[in-house]
C-alpha cells in the first residue's frame, strides 16, 4: 500500500534522529511504539450521555490520538490525517480492573440567552464568549470517574516526522503538551516498562484454534469466546474525526470488547499481532 504523505506539524526537538516509519498493511504495522499511560483519575465523556456525565471505560481512538499529538507538539487540528485508518494503527490494552465512582461537584452553569446574539435578519445566530458570573448559584453535576486508569498504548503511524518525534519524546520521557487522561485537571503520566525500549517488532499470529489476547478488541466481538468467570464487557467508542466548517466531527466508531483478564479468540474478522511478548488486535 503506499504511504500517504502528511504534515503534521509536529514540534522536533533538538539534536531528533529521524527513523523510518512502519509500514502498515491491512491494518498491522511492522513495527510500533509502546507505553504505558497512568493517571490518579480519568473521564473520557460519553457522547451519548446528557444527564450524568459518565465515561467510556477505554480511552476512546480519538482522545488517544489527541494524547499523542499533545505529546509531539502538533497544533489542534493537525494531527487528524496522521491518524487516518489507511496510515496509523493503534491498540488499547486496559491495566488491572477498571473501576470508577461516581463524584458530585459544583461547577457555573451559561444561559443560552445570554450566550446567543441575533446576527441580523438571516435568522442565524453566533455565540459570543463570556465568562460566567462567579457570584452566581453553582449547579451540581455528578460525575463518573474513573480510579487509577491505566492503559498499555500500542501506536504505530506512517507519518515520517510524527513518529520520529513521538519515539524521541518516549524515549526521553518528555511532552510538548502535558497529556491528561481525558479532562485537562486529571494529569497522566508516561511509563516505559521495558527498560525505556519503546519501539517493538510486530508478527501476525497465525492460528486455526484459540488465542489469548492481552488488548481489547476493537469490531471483533463475534471473535470472542466466552468463558466461565470472565466478564467481557463491549463499549462504542468514537475512532476516527476530521476538520469540519471550523471544527471537527467524527466520522467512524469502533466496538471494542475488553476484559480485566485476557479474552479468548477464534480468530475470523480480526488479526492477533504479537508485540514483544504480548498479544493485541490494531484497529
Amino acid at each position: 500500500m503506499a504511504r500517504r504523505d502528511t504534515d503534521s506539524e509536529a514540534v522536533v526537538p533538538n539534536r531528533l534522529e529521524t527513523v523510518d516509519p512502519p509500514t502498515i498493511s491491512d491494518g498491522i504495522p511492522s513495527k510500533c511504539l509502546s507505553f504505558v499511560l497512568r493517571s490518579d483519575w480519568g473521564h473520557f465523556r460519553r457522547i451519548d450521555r446528557t444527564v450524568t456525565k459518565q465515561t467510556y471505560r477505554l480511552p476512546p481512538r480519538t482522545t488517544v490520538a489527541g494524547m499523542l499529538a499533545a505529546i509531539a507538539g502538533v497544533r489542534r487540528d493537525g494531527y487528524y490525517d496522521v491518524f487516518a485508518p489507511d496510515n496509523s494503527a493503534i491498540a488499547i490494552t486496559p491495566i488491572g480492573s477498571v473501576r470508577t465512582v461516581t463524584q458530585p461537584t459544583l461547577g457555573l452553569g451559561t444561559h443560552p440567552g445570554e450566550t446567543m446574539i441575533d446576527a441580523g435578519g438571516t435568522g442565524k445566530k453566533t455565540v459570543k464568549v463570556k465568562y460566567p458570573d462567579t457570584t452566581d448559584n453553582r449547579q451540581i453535576h455528578s460525575y463518573e470517574l474513573l480510579v487509577n486508569p491505566a492503559y498499555r498504548i500500542d501506536v504505530a503511524v506512517e507519518d515520517e516526522r510524527f513518529y520520529s518525534v513521538l519515539k524521541h519524546r518516549l524515549e526521553t520521557g518528555t511532552s510538548y503538551y502535558p497529556p491528561s487522561m481525558g479532562l485537562s485537571e486529571y494529569l497522566a503520566w508516561i511509563e516505559t516498562p521495558e527498560d525505556n525500549r519503546v519501539e517493538f517488532e510486530t508478527e501476525i499470529l497465525t492460528t486455526e484454534g484459540t488465542v489469548a489476547v492481552d488488548s481489547a478488541v476493537p469490531d471483533g466481538v463475534d471473535d470472542v469466546v466466552l468463558q466461565p468467570d470472565v466478564r467481557c464487557d463491549v463499549e462504542r467508542v468514537p475512532a476516527y474525526i476530521e476538520a469540519h466548517d471550523g471544527g471537527r466531527r467524527t466520522t467512524g466508531f469502533v466496538d471494542y470488547a475488553f476484559s480485566d483478564a485476557q479474552l479468548e479468540l477464534r480468530p475470523k474478522s480480526v488479526i492477533p499481532t504479537t508485540v514483544g511478548d504480548r498479544t493485541v488486535v490494531f484497529e
